[in-house]
């Protein structure tokens, strides 16, 4: 029983970062341009969409890395 309370408090602190680094609102950003993209008719245009998706991750994780680093050293 110990061990299902362990897992679901790792489990909320696992989501806590990842919306504290901002994971969720980037896919949910690209999945919401998708669904746009694909209302209004424009299906070339996703790869596009998630191309500067990429590229904003790599960067937003990139620069939390360097936040972090630079924490850890301070």
């Amino acid at each position: 029983m110990n061990a299902v309370k362990t897992t679901s408090l790792v489990d909320a602190q696992v989501l806590r970062s990842l919306l504290h680094n901002g994971i969720v609102i980037r896919a949910v950003a690209l999945a919401v341009a998708t669904i746009v993209l694909l209302v209004i008719h424009h299906p070339t245009w996703v790869p596009y969409s998630v191309s500067a998706y990429a590229i904003w991750n790599a960067a937003a994780v990139t620069l939390n890395s360097a936040r972090a680093a630079t924490a850890r050293t301070a």
